[in-house]
């Protein structure tokens, strides 16, 4: 059921992304206290014209199998002309290819199994290419099975804690990348106008 509903929610972003790719102006309620809300409105910035705009694709799409978007888009563009909706097109070979640049915002802990994403990484970025995880390692069962869990536990051995930060750098250094950056990042999520969510998540660069 928490998937289900992760799923719906990205279609949802995506949906909307889409909207606004199209130069849609979305509207959205912006809580204040209770039932009651601001109407606001999500616009582009000046500048972001239709040439920019067509330059970024959103769709939606499972982290924990990668390397199908590593297949060459020829692979898959038989028989996906007719569908317009970005959206609802094939994940397999999506885009096609390999990329020089992936990032991973706040992603990594909210997958049930977060070594498959970064098997499948290891695939998609070029020779040379960087990849950036950005994450607050917020491990939750009904997210990520505890076995999955790359770290935030003691080991059943040793009875020393296992920090994520030192496992992720064991387990990109295993897939042949080299930390390059480290930083703080925080940030914060708005609930209502007296409450809000105070994170700092870990942003990290690697060099393949």
């Amino acid at each position: 059921q928490q998937q289900q509903q992760q799923q719906q929610q990205s279609e949802s972003f995506i949906k909307y992304a889409n909207q606004m790719k199209h130069n849609e102006k979305i509207q959205y309620r912006l809580p204040v206290e209770g039932d009651l809300y601001e109407k606001v409105f999500a616009v582009h910035d000046d500048g972001v014209t239709p040439a920019v705009r067509n330059k970024v694709h959103f769709f939606v799409g499972d982290a924990c199998k990668l390397p199908l978007y590593a297949l060459p888009k020829e692979e898959e563009e038989e028989g996906t002309d007719n569908d317009n909706d970005e959206s609802k097109k094939s994940e397999k070979g999506r885009l096609g290819g390999t990329f020089d640049g992936v990032i991973l915002a706040n992603l990594l802990c909210r997958l049930p199994n977060p070594l498959s994403c970064l098997d499948g990484l290891a695939k998609l970025v070029n020779k040379g290419g960087i990849a950036v995880i950005v994450t607050p390692f917020s491990w939750f069962e009904h997210f990520t099975p505890k076995q999955n869990w790359i770290g935030g536990y003691y080991d059943s051995t040793t009875n020393e804690p296992v920090l994520s930060k030192d496992r992720l750098k064991d387990c990109m250094e295993e897939r042949g990348f080299e930390r390059i950056h480290v930083e703080q990042m925080p940030l914060v999520i708005r609930e209502h106008q007296r409450k809000y969510q105070y994170i700092v998540s870990e942003a990290t660069g690697w060099r393949k």
